[in-house]
């Protein structure tokens, strides 16, 4: 008895062991995890912080600790960005169909022919398939912009089943179609818009701080002092503060809106009950940049 005993508490040791070593290897796993996703993380950062650096302005790195001044805000912005790109749509197909059953693509453009001459005059477009054969990229992805314009105006209009005319109405134009990092493939796009989006902020922010550069340019002809000179944004430790607080709101510098529309098959607006005439009911996302330009935004599939 005192044998089974002994043999009964060595195996309860053992089982007690057993579980406080894999406790304990979890534990190991975990923070070797963390510690490898940490690395991970700072080297993205860098590698964010970087690539912003160059496409804004390369002498900030005269200044000391750049990239950990930068990083946060940097970081933010990024993160800002994706957040954006979640909000747009999968990609919606562009062809004959899709202007004949997609309310979104019947309003966007005048007839289906306006389609292919977009994809055949637009210089990215053009530039990509040169490259690419048919066969390779039977389908192409895109990144389509559009203007989008309200105007109040009097016009024809239907009231109690009777033609009036000198309605008022508001009517909806799309206008300067654009398409942007044309791919291969769904995926591709994914990355490609959020690429997009993060350069098109960049640049907005760097126009801007050139046009502010400009205005305070301390080595024009009977120039500033020196004092004054120093604390121009020619100074990159100016310039960097400066910068900082343009990046404080991300939300400045990019946002998305998302709106719901009912148009008549002319681009005049109609109350959501009226249902008197054929009309195209959809929801756009429009993108509003710092410089208080505003573009319909879409992923797109076109077959060649």
């Amino acid at each position: 008895m005192n044998d089974d005993r002994r043999s009964h508490e060595a195996s309860t040791l053992r089982a007690f062991f057993d579980d406080q070593l894999q406790h304990l290897h979890q534990l190991v796993s975990n923070l070797t995890s963390h510690i490898h996703d940490t690395e991970l993380q700072a080297r993205e950062d860098r590698q964010i912080v970087e690539s912003f650096v160059d496409a804004s302005n390369s002498k900030m790195r005269a200044v000391s600790d750049y990239s950990d001044k930068l990083r946060v805000h940097v970081r933010a912005l990024y993160r800002h960005v994706l957040q954006v790109a979640d909000q747009i749509p999968p990609p919606v197909n562009l062809n004959l169909d899709a202007f004949e059953m997609d309310p979104l693509v019947n309003a966007l453009f005048v007839n289906s022919k306006d389609i292919d001459k977009l994809f055949t005059t637009d210089h990215d477009v053009t530039v990509y398939l040169r490259s690419h054969c048919k066969t390779e990229v039977p389908v192409l992805y895109a990144l389509l912009t559009a203007d989008k314009s309200e105007k109040r105006t009097l016009g024809m209009g239907v009231q109690g089943g009777m033609l009036i005319r000198e309605v008022p109405q508001e009517v909806v134009n799309f206008s300067s179609h654009k398409i942007h990092t044309p791919c291969a493939e769904s995926a591709e796009l994914s990355t490609a818009l959020k690429e997009y989006l993060f350069g098109r902020v960049v640049e907005d922010i760097k126009r801007e701080m050139m046009s502010q550069m400009t205005i305070d340019n301390p080595f024009k002809p009977g120039g500033e002092s020196y004092e004054a000179r120093v604390k121009s944004l020619a100074n990159p430790d100016v310039y960097l503060d400066t910068l900082l607080g343009h990046l404080e709101v991300p939300a400045k510098l990019l946002s998305i809106d998302k709106s719901h529309f009912k148009l008549s098959k002319l681009g005049v607006k109609l109350e959501g009950g009226d249902d008197s005439q054929r009309a195209n009911e959809f929801d756009i996302h429009e993108l509003s940049w710092s410089d208080n330009t505003r573009n319909v935004v879409l992923q797109v599939a076109y077959a060649r």
